[in-house]
């Protein structure tokens, strides 16, 4: 489930002049699902809009040796007005901290004895911290943080590990400065953090114990996964596999996906309406049926694939 990772406002929407004749409304031409097209990146067009604006998907957090950013890439963000990504640009480190801590309350009190013994456990034989250097450092921490701290502590995980990891988030951003472009979002961090405080102790206890009871081997069997399949540029396959590993948390795809999916599309449409505008998210986003790729066909856009 930790591999897997990393509001709505109303807009009104530009009124389309109508030339010559009588115009008919059509219906949108939604692509099937699973979609037989492979691309990460795609160029949004129709609805009148008159600039080009593309929507690429990213993996927050990916090994170097898979962290894929051809050339073309580059040229096609430096050509855009604007970068978008999830949030307007990466907080700095002392920002990121406070960000991870808990407002009140202890990470443990989300956790019955048996579950605190399970994860102390674990620590104990995955990691090379003692019992007291873990609970002195993830006391006050979210779970949803400590989860993905356990996931890059495993000593077992030949792909643990922060120093061989890449984002595509902040080479994007690093570019984007470089250029001059404007940097925006589509949710605020607080707005994110929000979707994990929305969530019952239940389900933020069980994204813990679901990273603890994986073991190392099917940890990198999920990792090698994503990457054959973001190498593979196979969107709906990266949903579904996010869609299965959140089956055991009902509510979990609503809050994680689905909706903030739905929320995202008034803000992309008035973006891609005003400026050329070069939208990243995680991949996980795009694909599936309430996908941001299908929802935009309904409302009428074109996505056409871009090969990379």
């Amino acid at each position: 489930m930790s591999k897997l990772f990393f509001l709505l406002t109303n807009f009104i929407l530009l009124l389309l002049p109508f030339l010559g004749s009588k115009a008919t409304a059509q219906e949108p031409t939604i692509r099937p699902y699973p979609m037989h097209e492979r691309a990460i990146l795609w160029q949004i067009e129709g609805n009148g809009i008159k600039t080009k604006s593309y929507i690429f998907g990213t993996v927050h957090l990916i090994d170097s040796a898979n962290f894929y950013f051809p050339k073309k890439l580059e040229k096609i963000l430096s050509k855009s007005d604007v970068l978008t990504m999830e949030i307007a640009g990466i907080p700095d480190a002392g920002d990121a901290m406070g960000l991870m801590l808990l407002k009140e309350g202890s990470f443990f009190d989300y956790f019955t004895p048996e579950q605190t013994d399970s994860i102390i456990t674990w620590v104990k034989e995955h990691t090379s911290f003692t019992e007291k250097t873990f609970r002195m450092m993830a006391g006050k921490m979210r779970p949803f943080v400590v989860s993905q701290l356990l996931t890059e502590m495993d000593k077992k995980n030949p792909n643990a590990g922060m120093k061989s990891k890449k984002s595509y988030e902040v080479e994007l951003e690093k570019i984007a400065k470089e250029k001059k472009l404007q940097i925006d979002g589509l949710e605020t961090v607080d707005e994110q953090l929000g979707f994990f405080d929305g969530m019952s102790i239940e389900q933020q206890s069980e994204m813990v114990m679901m990273t603890i009871r994986g073991d190392s081997t099917s940890g990198e069997d999920e990792t090698s996964k994503i990457y054959e399949l973001y190498r593979a540029q196979d969107l709906d396959g990266l949903y579904e596999m996010i869609a299965e590993g959140t089956n055991s948390m009902e509510g979990m795809q609503d809050i994680l996906l689905d909706n903030r999916n739905k929320n995202w599309i008034p803000k992309i449409e008035q973006m891609i309406t005003e400026k050329s505008t070069f939208i990243a998210v995680g991949s996980g986003h795009l694909g599936g049926p309430n996908g941001v790729i299908r929802l935009l066909e309904a409302r009428g856009y074109t996505l056409t694939p871009v090969e990379l």
